[in-house]
């Protein structure tokens, strides 16, 4: 590893490795996850070039490596999950005849749940009680103790945070 990256990667561990860990533990739900996701992250930083350097954003740029090491490792800890999925499920999926397409699916929700990650807890609530449990915006405001309004607000930042960083990583 040349020398000048070995210094900016040593500054940017400094610096930063308190709150890289702290971003990932959230994006992937365990702090020794978020220690192997930063660890990811801070691997591929080292296996770039030298022109690594001229990086004019290196906190931020941590930070996207981070949160890229956290699709990974929640798609990879995903992976592991299905293959311990029953046989005749595997079975059911061939059966269909669109496997490439599950795959596909299930990629992208891997990432919307890294992403939904990334919103405060009451937002994610919110979004996942609407969309994903089918709850009223009234009875998920009497849950979250908050104005309907409020639920609103916070299902419209959720899925425009989403929609956004998708739309971007495709």
């Amino acid at each position: 590893m040349p020398r000048a990256l070995n210094h900016w990667l040593g500054e940017l561990y400094r610096r930063h490795h308190r709150d890289l860990v702290r971003f990932a533990a959230r994006l992937v739900g365990d702090r020794d996850g978020g220690e192997e996701v930063v660890q990811n992250a801070y691997l591929r930083l080292a296996g770039r070039s030298a022109q690594a350097v001229a990086i004019e954003h290196p906190k931020t740029y941590a930070f996207a490596a981070t949160r890229t090491a956290a699709i990974d490792f929640t798609a990879r800890r995903h992976a592991e999950w299905l293959h311990r999925v029953d046989i005749e499920e595997i079975d059911a999926l061939a059966a269909r005849g669109d496997c490439e397409g599950d795959l596909h699916h299930r990629r992208r929700i891997v990432r919307l749940a890294v992403l939904l990650n990334e919103l405060p807890p009451a937002c994610q609530r919110a979004f996942v009680m609407n969309k994903l449990e089918g709850r009223g915006h009234r009875e998920i405001a009497a849950h979250l103790g908050v104005s309907v309004s409020m639920v609103e607000k916070h299902i419209l930042r959720a899925l425009i945070h989403c929609r956004d960083l998708m739309r971007d990583e495709e």
